[in-house]
């Protein structure tokens, strides 16, 4: 008989998305199971980082880890993007969060800026978001 350990029972549910190993949290992602616990609906929530939970805001529910963890970096992308873009016109702080779109719309129009930049044959996407 094979070694157990009660570890063997353990499972991920909750993964903080940071660029490097220092670095601030930009997300974070829970993994939620519903239904039948032989055969569970799996789905994943992620949400804007913030130190306490109501500080977080709902970026999207995705089908798999992989799909969720790219809309918490196309979150950080359109995030930064959005901000440079403010800054450029010389918009302050307040004004820029007050102004600031919700998380699922920064993510949505991103990734349609996108889709209409690589349809136009304007850009490529890569794995850092730029081209």
């Amino acid at each position: 008989m094979a070694p157990w350990h009660p570890v063997a029972n353990a499972h991920a549910s909750e993964w903080l998305l940071r660029q490097g190993a220092m670095d601030t949290p930009y997300a974070v992602v829970r993994r939620f199971a519903f239904g039948d616990p032989n055969h569970p609906d799996v789905w994943f929530r992620v949400v804007t980082w913030a130190a306490r939970s109501e500080g977080r805001e709902l970026i999207g529910w995705c089908r798999t880890l992989e799909a969720a963890a790219a809309a918490g970096w196309d979150h950080r992308c359109a995030a930064e993007s959005w901000r440079h873009h403010l800054a450029a016109k010389r918009t302050d702080a307040t004004t820029m969060d007050r102004r600031r779109p919700p998380a699922a719309d920064l993510v949505r129009f991103y990734r349609a800026s996108l889709r209409r930049r690589t349809a136009a044959g304007t850009m490529e996407r890569t794995t850092s978001g730029r081209q």
